[in-house]
């Protein structure tokens, strides 16, 4: 019997699409006999004496910036949040919140003097902050107009983020939260044809399987295993995946036996 804590330990590259793979699974309640770890496609399970090839892949929503994909901003967004609070130190523990603007590209030569003053400039109003309370960084005094909350302005904010709100409400330590809104589109038909058009272009390649399925990842993914007993100090919302639902014709047709939409990670729809 495979061990998949195991595999997961030992294939740090392959975290997110096994995680994806094990989500998946239990949203169709797949029992399998062996799972192989592979490339082409990713993994190759034993289901009910038949041997099934399973590629992972993501629905990544549409960007607003030619040059950088969704999840490629986002990834910006997280490293920023990193840096940001290995920069802080407040007089108490805080709750650093980042309201970002969806789909704005972080400008990293604009950030690299700027996240230093941020950080001083959360620093010092920490010193005057009161039990559970909250207090925001903006970049003009016209920001945010309809809030009570005590301001502060911070002209050089960068453009990927729309205010800073920062709660004292008896945290044992700092961290750093995110928060991001849009409106979603539906995963059409085209978005599936464009996906579908390159996989089975790279399905000449795969390991011969009695069957062979794609999963179209959506949404986050939670981890399969939680690796250590620290609580994550940065944590971000992420809609670099997510889509208001499907908007097309089903059942479709493809070279796959079977191609799902996985709605991380609860919901797959079959779409062939």
């Amino acid at each position: 019997m495979f061990d998949l804590r195991r595999l997961y330990l030992e294939n740090p590259q392959k975290h997110d699409e096994l995680s994806a793979f094990h989500w998946f699974t239990k949203a169709i309640c797949l029992e399998y006999e062996s799972l192989d770890l592979t490339e082409r496609p990713d993994f190759i399970i034993v289901s009910d004496q038949r041997k099934i090839g399973i590629e992972i892949t993501l629905a990544e929503r549409n960007s607003s910036s030619r040059k950088y994909s969704s999840q490629q901003i986002e990834a910006e967004q997280t490293k920023f949040s990193e840096n940001l609070l290995q920069s802080i130190n407040p007089k108490i523990p805080l709750d650093v919140g980042l309201i970002f603007e969806d789909g704005v590209v972080v400008d990293t030569k604009q950030i690299k003097g700027v996240r230093k003053a941020l950080a001083q400039s959360i620093n010092e109003i920490s010193v005057n902050m009161t039990p559970h309370s909250v207090e925001l960084i903006v970049r003009s005094e016209e920001d945010m107009c309809r809030s009570n909350h005590r301001k502060h302005i911070f002209p050089d904010l960068p453009k990927f983020l729309q205010h800073i709100q920062l709660l004292n409400d008896g945290h044992t330590e700092s961290v750093v939260t995110g928060a991001r809104g849009c409106i979603l589109d539906t995963f059409t038909e085209a978005d599936i044809s464009s996906i579908l058009e390159k996989k089975h272009r790279a399905l000449i390649g795969y390991q011969k399987c009695d069957e062979q399925w794609l999963v179209i990842v959506s949404g986050p993914v939670p981890p399969l295993f939680v690796e250590h007993d620290s609580r994550p100090k940065v944590l971000l919302a992420s809609i670099a995946t997510s889509y208001a639902g499907i908007d097309a014709k089903l059942p479709l047709k493809s070279n796959f036996e079977n191609v799902y939409f996985f709605n991380s990670p609860t919901h797959a729809t079959l779409l062939t």
